[in-house]
């Protein structure tokens, strides 16, 4: 039941920009193709491990189901210069329990996922139980990119 993480960088999926971050108020062609990369790279993963899964989309302590247009937005991706980020998780999970803080997420043994945003817009986590199917099946997606396993932290 131990949670775990992947930590994958946008670096992975374009590197065509020309800042030191992908800024979503930054209109230069390069840095604006690359964010659409980012969320057209997201989306059909998103619609895999929703339809693979069985999984509904959720914010983290709230019963009411979510569109995945709710979570592939510029807001949610990239880091603004004007209006900063703002942390933000999502779970991707299949049963009825409302989990009221990442604590609470920490100590449940259900196979769901969290995907959170990194607060400098650099990349997307997702964590997971240890071992489980769909740590397996995230290596596997992941294989052709360069990840890090990191530790889930409960703050």
């Amino acid at each position: 039941m131990n949670k775990i993480g992947l930590s994958l960088d946008y670096s992975n999926i374009c590197k065509d920009y020309n800042t030191v971050y992908l800024d979503r108020d930054n209109t230069d062609r390069e840095t604006f193709e690359c964010m659409n990369k980012v969320m057209e790279w997201f989306k059909p993963l998103l619609l895999e491990l929703l339809e693979e899964f069985k999984y509904n989309l959720y914010r983290l302590n709230q019963e009411k189901k979510l569109k995945p247009e709710e979570i592939v937005q510029k807001r949610f991706f990239f880091y603004s210069l004007e209006k900063e980020i703002i942390a933000q998780t999502f779970i991707l999970k299949s049963d009825d329990i409302v989990y009221e803080s990442l604590a609470d997420w920490a100590v449940s043994d259900t196979q769901n996922i969290l995907i959170q945003n990194d607060d400098e817009g650099e990349g997307l986590y997702f964590y997971f139980t240890e071992n489980s199917t769909i740590h397996h099946w995230l290596l596997e997606k992941f294989k052709a990119y360069s990840i890090d396993i990191i530790p889930f932290d409960k703050k």
